[in-house]
């Protein structure tokens, strides 16, 4: 009998799991870095980045001459702002393999 090569066996399941993680922890960096807390200043509570999917305020209205407050959440956005961080982590992880080899290659 012939002794086959090792071959490399790849998973699907760790490498969505993986990406899945990176999307998650990319997503919350910058929810964290983009919140807007400014209730007590003017009114507004803003969250997202790039797009803004939640929005929470409060104020006087004029018209009708009493204390006024509204929540706006935005699902699509959400999702937009999901997928822009799984975009994100997939190019930090391009760029990441792409120097890595770079420097392996030079050594």
């Amino acid at each position: 009998m012939h002794a086959k090569p090792e071959q490399r066996k790849t998973s699907i399941v760790p490498a969505l799991f993986k990406v899945l993680i990176g999307t998650i922890g990319v997503f919350a960096i910058l929810t964290v870095c983009f919140y807007r807390n400014e209730l007590y200043v003017d009114g507004n509570l803003t969250v997202g980045f790039p797009w803004i999917f939640y929005r929470e305020g409060s104020g006087y209205s004029p018209d009708l001459n009493e204390h006024v407050g509204y929540h706006e959440f935005e699902p699509l956005k959400l999702i937009g702002n999901i997928l822009f961080s799984a975009t994100l982590y997939l190019l930090i992880l391009l760029i990441y393999s792409f120097v890595s080899r770079k420097l392996r290659n030079k050594s």
